[in-house]
Protein backbone atom coordinates (compact mmCIF):
# COMPACT_ATOMS: atom_id res chain seq x y z
CA UNK A 1 0.00 0.00 0.00
CA UNK A 2 1.54 3.28 -1.09
CA UNK A 3 1.65 6.03 1.50
CA UNK A 4 0.61 9.58 0.73
CA UNK A 5 3.56 11.98 0.77
CA UNK A 6 3.75 14.20 3.82
CA UNK A 7 4.09 17.98 3.38
CA UNK A 8 7.65 19.24 2.96
CA UNK A 9 8.86 20.53 6.34
CA UNK A 10 9.85 24.19 6.66
CA UNK A 11 13.56 24.99 6.71
CA UNK A 12 15.04 24.87 10.19
CA UNK A 13 17.24 27.66 11.50
CA UNK A 14 20.99 27.10 10.93
CA UNK A 15 22.52 24.64 13.35
CA UNK A 16 19.19 23.08 14.30
CA UNK A 17 18.00 19.53 13.99
CA UNK A 18 14.35 18.63 13.92
CA UNK A 19 13.37 15.13 15.01
CA UNK A 20 9.77 14.12 14.45
CA UNK A 21 8.20 10.78 15.35
CA UNK A 22 5.94 9.82 12.47
CA UNK A 23 3.59 6.95 11.80
CA UNK A 24 5.04 4.12 9.74
CA UNK A 25 1.98 4.25 7.49
CA UNK A 26 2.22 7.93 6.60
CA UNK A 27 5.89 8.37 5.77
CA UNK A 28 6.97 8.56 2.13
CA UNK A 29 9.72 6.32 0.84
CA UNK A 30 12.89 8.32 0.27
CA UNK A 31 15.48 6.95 -2.14
CA UNK A 32 17.49 9.90 -3.37
CA UNK A 33 20.69 9.14 -1.45
CA UNK A 34 23.36 6.51 -1.45
CA UNK A 35 25.56 5.28 1.36
CA UNK A 36 24.30 3.43 4.37
CA UNK A 37 20.72 3.20 3.05
CA UNK A 38 21.52 2.43 -0.59
CA UNK A 39 20.58 4.43 -3.67
CA UNK A 40 21.38 5.11 -7.30
CA UNK A 41 24.71 5.69 -8.98
CA UNK A 42 24.27 9.47 -9.14
CA UNK A 43 22.83 9.80 -5.64
CA UNK A 44 24.42 11.94 -2.92
CA UNK A 45 25.58 10.13 0.23
CA UNK A 46 23.32 9.76 3.24
CA UNK A 47 24.56 10.66 6.71
CA UNK A 48 26.21 7.56 8.18
CA UNK A 49 24.11 5.95 10.91
CA UNK A 50 25.89 4.17 13.76
CA UNK A 51 24.71 2.22 16.78
CA UNK A 52 26.64 3.37 19.86
CA UNK A 53 28.26 0.16 21.16
CA UNK A 54 28.26 1.26 24.78
CA UNK A 55 24.54 2.07 24.55
CA UNK A 56 23.38 -0.82 22.32
CA UNK A 57 22.09 -2.93 25.22
CA UNK A 58 20.00 -2.20 28.29
CA UNK A 59 19.64 -4.11 31.55
CA UNK A 60 17.16 -2.72 34.05
CA UNK A 61 16.99 -3.88 37.68
CA UNK A 62 14.31 -3.58 40.33
CA UNK A 63 14.64 -0.25 42.08
CA UNK A 64 14.43 -1.87 45.52
CA UNK A 65 16.51 -4.94 44.73
CA UNK A 66 20.09 -5.99 44.31
CA UNK A 67 22.04 -6.41 41.11
CA UNK A 68 22.00 -10.14 40.48
CA UNK A 69 20.11 -12.01 37.75
CA UNK A 70 16.97 -12.44 39.87
CA UNK A 71 16.65 -8.63 40.12
CA UNK A 72 16.61 -8.01 36.34
CA UNK A 73 13.29 -6.56 35.18
CA UNK A 74 14.12 -5.99 31.49
CA UNK A 75 16.92 -6.80 29.07
CA UNK A 76 16.84 -5.17 25.64
CA UNK A 77 19.11 -4.79 22.64
CA UNK A 78 19.11 -2.37 19.72
CA UNK A 79 19.52 -4.86 16.88
CA UNK A 80 19.35 -2.65 13.82
CA UNK A 81 17.65 0.06 11.84
CA UNK A 82 16.24 0.81 8.40
CA UNK A 83 15.99 4.12 6.69
CA UNK A 84 16.43 6.42 3.75
CA UNK A 85 17.40 10.01 3.05
CA UNK A 86 16.58 12.78 0.61
CA UNK A 87 18.19 16.15 -0.10
CA UNK A 88 16.18 19.34 -0.57
CA UNK A 89 16.07 20.64 -4.13
CA UNK A 90 18.58 23.37 -3.25
CA UNK A 91 20.91 20.93 -1.44
CA UNK A 92 20.82 22.99 1.76
CA UNK A 93 19.29 20.23 3.92
CA UNK A 94 19.02 16.47 4.01
CA UNK A 95 16.06 14.68 5.57
CA UNK A 96 16.80 11.28 7.09
CA UNK A 97 14.13 8.76 8.00
CA UNK A 98 15.14 5.94 10.32
CA UNK A 99 13.26 3.19 12.16
CA UNK A 100 14.96 1.32 15.01
CA UNK A 101 14.48 -2.37 15.81
CA UNK A 102 14.82 -3.86 19.29
CA UNK A 103 14.59 -7.23 20.99
CA UNK A 104 13.50 -7.38 24.63
CA UNK A 105 13.21 -10.00 27.35
CA UNK A 106 11.22 -9.75 30.56
CA UNK A 107 13.47 -10.47 33.54
CA UNK A 108 12.69 -12.60 36.60
CA UNK A 109 12.53 -9.48 38.79
CA UNK A 110 9.73 -7.87 36.75
CA UNK A 111 6.54 -7.20 38.67
CA UNK A 112 4.62 -6.11 35.59
CA UNK A 113 4.35 -7.21 31.97
CA UNK A 114 4.30 -3.51 31.07
CA UNK A 115 7.85 -2.12 30.76
CA UNK A 116 9.39 1.13 29.51
CA UNK A 117 12.75 2.36 28.29
CA UNK A 118 14.23 5.35 26.49
CA UNK A 119 16.39 5.58 23.39
CA UNK A 120 18.17 8.44 21.67
CA UNK A 121 19.06 9.79 18.25
CA UNK A 122 22.06 12.13 18.29
CA UNK A 123 24.05 14.17 15.78
CA UNK A 124 27.37 15.06 17.49
CA UNK A 125 28.06 17.78 14.93
CA UNK A 126 25.42 19.91 16.71
CA UNK A 127 26.81 19.42 20.24
CA UNK A 128 26.86 21.10 22.72
CA UNK A 129 23.49 22.46 21.64
CA UNK A 130 20.63 20.41 23.12
CA UNK A 131 19.09 20.15 19.64
CA UNK A 132 21.88 17.67 18.80
CA UNK A 133 20.22 14.86 20.78
CA UNK A 134 16.62 13.81 21.22
CA UNK A 135 15.36 11.13 23.62
CA UNK A 136 12.25 9.05 22.96
CA UNK A 137 10.11 6.89 25.26
CA UNK A 138 9.14 3.32 24.40
CA UNK A 139 6.53 1.18 26.11
CA UNK A 140 6.51 -2.61 25.82
CA UNK A 141 3.64 -4.85 26.84
CA UNK A 142 4.61 -8.52 27.00
CA UNK A 143 1.64 -10.77 26.14
CA UNK A 144 0.79 -13.50 28.66
CA UNK A 145 2.99 -16.54 28.13
CA UNK A 146 5.64 -14.56 26.20
CA UNK A 147 8.76 -13.23 27.87
CA UNK A 148 10.63 -12.26 24.67
CA UNK A 149 9.44 -9.86 22.00
CA UNK A 150 10.66 -7.80 19.05
CA UNK A 151 9.81 -4.10 19.03
CA UNK A 152 9.95 -1.73 16.08
CA UNK A 153 10.09 1.91 17.10
CA UNK A 154 8.27 4.75 15.39
CA UNK A 155 9.76 6.13 12.22
CA UNK A 156 11.88 9.17 13.09
CA UNK A 157 12.54 12.01 10.67
CA UNK A 158 15.66 14.14 11.05
CA UNK A 159 16.13 17.33 9.06
CA UNK A 160 19.78 18.35 8.93
CA UNK A 161 20.61 21.83 7.57
CA UNK A 162 23.75 21.87 5.40
CA UNK A 163 26.14 24.58 4.26
CA UNK A 164 26.20 25.16 0.51
CA UNK A 165 27.94 22.23 -1.21
CA UNK A 166 28.19 20.24 2.02
CA UNK A 167 27.41 16.52 2.05
CA UNK A 168 25.19 14.67 4.51
CA UNK A 169 28.13 12.29 4.98
CA UNK A 170 29.67 14.95 7.28
CA UNK A 171 26.80 14.49 9.80
CA UNK A 172 26.98 11.03 11.42
CA UNK A 173 23.85 10.00 13.31
CA UNK A 174 24.19 7.87 16.48
CA UNK A 175 21.51 5.60 17.95
CA UNK A 176 21.34 3.93 21.36
CA UNK A 177 19.53 3.44 24.64
CA UNK A 178 19.35 6.43 26.97
CA UNK A 179 21.22 4.92 29.93
CA UNK A 180 21.71 6.10 33.48
CA UNK A 181 25.32 6.33 34.69
CA UNK A 182 24.77 3.05 36.56
CA UNK A 183 23.38 1.28 33.47
CA UNK A 184 26.28 2.52 31.34
CA UNK A 185 28.77 1.28 33.94
CA UNK A 186 27.02 -2.10 33.99
CA UNK A 187 27.35 -2.35 30.18
CA UNK A 188 31.04 -1.51 30.33
CA UNK A 189 31.63 -4.11 33.06
CA UNK A 190 30.06 -6.78 30.82
CA UNK A 191 32.60 -6.02 28.06
CA UNK A 192 36.00 -5.55 29.69
CA UNK A 193 38.56 -3.94 27.40
CA UNK A 194 35.92 -2.81 24.87
CA UNK A 195 34.57 0.75 24.51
Amino acid sequence: MAAAPSPRPRRSPPGAIVLVAASLLTAPALTACSGVFGGGEEARPCPPVRIDRAASTLTQFRADGGRDLTDVTLEAELVGYQGACEYDDDGRAVEVEVTLGFTAALGPGARSRDQTFQYFVAVPRYFPSPVGKKVFDARLVFPEGTDRIRYVGEELRLRLPLDLGESGAAYPVYLGFQLSAEELEYNRAQRPGRP
